[in-house]
C-alpha cells in the first residue's frame, strides 16, 4: 500500500474519532447484558446515566424496525420487553446508525440502506456462527461493522473520487478491486483500521478486512471471517445481486460446511425479520430509521440536518418567508440551577411554542430555528408572539426561574433566497436582541 494512501486513511479515521459501538455506554451495556450475575436494575441504571443513549434506545426499540407488540415507555420496560440478549444487539445497531448518520459522505448509498444491509449481514453472520461453532458475538459485530470503511474512503480521497468508482463498480469484489487499483487501498482495509483503532489486529480486524476475501479475493483466516463473507453474500443474493461463488466456496470450506447451510441461514434470517413483504419491508425499515435521523431526540422537532435541508429546498423552490433564530436567555444558568432533566423540560416546552408557529428545528443546545412563510409583517407577528408566549408559559415558580426567549429574524424580501445569508443576518439580529436586554425580537437587514 502506498504510504500516502495510508496517511490519508489515518487522517480520516482520526477525524471520525472512536466508534461509539466499541466503548462508552454501549460497551458497558453489552457487558452487563451478557453477565448472568448482573441485575436488571444495574443494567437500567447504566443506561439511564446516558440521556442521549436512553432516548436513542427507546426510540429504536419502539420503532417500526422492530415492531414490538408492547410499547416501552421506560428503560426498565425496554429491557423487559426486548430481553437482555436482544438489548445488547439493539444497543449496537442503534449506536451504529447514529454513527452512520453523523458522518459526512457515504460513497453513494443512503444511510438507511447502509444500516439495513449491515444489520442483515450481522444477523446472518450470527446465525451462521451459531450453527458452525464460531464466536457469535464477534461474527455479529464484524457483520455490523463490515462496511464502515465506505464512510472512511470519501473523507480520505474525496466524495467525487468515490462516486466515480461506485458508478463503475457499485459493490462487491469489483468495487474493492477498483478501489485498490485507483487509490492503493480498499474500503475493507479502511473499515478494519477504523474498527481496530487500538491496533490489536484480532478476530474483529480479520473478519472486517477479509469480508471480500482480502488481497487474493479468497482469503478466509478465521471462522468468524467466513461467517461474515457468507452473510454478505446471502444478503446480497436476497436483494437480487449475485454472490461471489469462489469466495462462497472458500468460506464454506473454512467452516467445513455444505452449501445447504446458505439456504438454512437465509431462511432463518428472513423469518427473524420483524416485518414481512420483501421490498416493502426493507423500505419500511429504511423509512423508519431515516425518520429517527431527521428528528431531534429530545424535542421532537426537526434535527439540524433536516431543518437546514428542508428549508434550503423551500428556498430553492422559490418560497418566500423569514428565518427566525431563537435562543433561550441565560440557559446555562438555568441548567446549573435546576439540573439537566428540568432544563430539558424547558426546551421541550419551548419546542411546543415554536412548532405551533412554523417549521421548527433544533440546531443544537438551546438554539432553535423557525421558518415562517409569508411576508415581513407575518414574521414580525410570529416573532413577537413566540417571545410573549414563552414568557407567559414559563413565568417562573419557586423551583424554576423565569425563562425568556430572544429572537433574531431575517426575511427573503430583504435578504434573498440564500439560506446562509438569511442565517447570518438572523444571527446578527439575535445578537442585537440579546444586547438590547433579551426577551425580545429584532429584525435584521442584509
Amino acid at each position: 500500500m502506498k504510504r500516502t494512501a495510508r496517511d490519508r486513511i489515518d487522517r480520516a479515521i482520526e477525524a471520525l474519532g472512536p466508534l461509539p459501538v466499541l466503548g462508552g455506554t454501549v460497551a458497558r451495556v453489552r457487558a452487563l447484558a451478557a453477565d448472568p450475575d448482573a441485575s436488571t436494575q444495574t443494567l437500567v441504571a447504566v443506561i439511564e446515566e446516558d440521556e442521549s443513549f436512553s432516548a436513542n434506545l427507546l426510540r429504536y426499540a419502539n420503532s417500526a424496525a422492530y415492531a414490538r407488540p408492547l410499547r416501552a415507555r421506560t428503560i426498565h420496560q425496554a429491557v423487559t420487553v426486548v430481553g437482555r440478549q436482544a438489548l445488547g444487539r439493539i444497543a449496537l445497531e442503534a449506536s451504529t446508525y447514529s454513527f452512520l448518520e453523523r458522518v459526512p459522505g457515504a460513497g453513494g448509498r443512503s444511510r438507511g440502506h447502509m444500516h439495513v444491509h449491515a444489520v442483515g449481514v450481522a444477523a446472518c453472520a450470527a446465525e451462521l456462527a451459531q450453527r458452525t461453532g464460531a464466536d457469535v458475538e464477534t461474527a455479529h459485530l464484524a457483520g455490523l461493522l463490515h462496511d464502515v470503511g465506505k464512510l472512511v474512503m470519501p473523507l480520505a480521497f474525496g466524495e467525487a473520487t468515490l462516486d466515480a468508482i461506485v458508478a463503475e463498480a457499485p459493490s462487491g469484489t469489483r468495487r474493492v478491486i477498483a478501489e485498490r487499483e485507483r487509490l492503493g487501498v480498499d474500503h475493507a482495509y479502511a473499515g478494519a483500521l477504523l474498527a481496530d483503532q487500538e491496533g490489536a489486529r484480532g478476530a474483529l480486524f480479520d473478519a472486517v478486512v477479509h469480508h471480500h476475501g482480502g488481497a487474493s479475493g479468497l482469503d478466509c483466516p478465521s471462522p468468524e471471517a467466513a461467517c461474515v463473507q457468507l452473510a454478505d453474500a446471502i444478503v446480497a443474493m436476497l436483494a437480487g445481486d449475485e454472490g461471489d461463488s469462489e469466495l462462497i466456496h472458500a468460506a464454506l470450506g473454512r467452516l467445513g460446511a455444505v452449501p445447504s447451510l446458505l439456504d438454512e441461514a437465509a431462511e432463518a434470517a428472513v423469518s427473524a425479520q420483524p416485518t414481512s413483504g420483501g421490498g416493502d419491508a426493507l423500505a419500511d425499515r429504511v423509512a423508519s430509521l431515516e425518520r429517527l435521523a431527521s428528528t431531534d431526540e429530545l424535542t421532537g422537532l426537526a434535527s439540524r440536518r433536516e431543518w437546514l435541508s428542508s428549508t434550503r429546498a423551500k428556498l430553492a423552490a422559490g418560497d418566500t418567508g423569514s428565518v427566525l433564530m431563537c435562543d433561550v436567555d441565560h440557559f446555562k444558568q438555568i441548567n446549573d440551577t435546576v439540573g439537566h432533566l428540568t432544563a430539558d423540560l424547558v426546551l421541550t416546552e419551548i419546542a411546543l411554542v415554536l412548532r405551533a408557529n412554523g417549521f421548527a428545528g433544533r440546531l443544537g443546545g438551546d438554539e432553535f430555528a423557525l421558518w415562517v412563510p409569508g411576508g415581513i409583517d407575518e414574521a414580525q407577528r410570529v416573532a413577537a408572539g413566540v417571545v410573549a408566549d414563552v414568557q407567559t408559559r414559563l413565568a417562573g415558580t419557586d423551583r424554576l426561574p423565569a425563562v425568556t426567549l430572544s429572537v433574531g429574524a431575517a426575511s427573503t424580501a430583504l435578504c434573498g433566497n440564500d439560506l446562509g445569508r438569511l442565517l447570518e443576518t438572523a444571527d446578527r439580529a439575535l445578537y442585537e436582541a440579546k444586547t438590547a436586554g433579551r426577551s425580545r425580537a429584532a429584525f435584521g437587514v442584509a
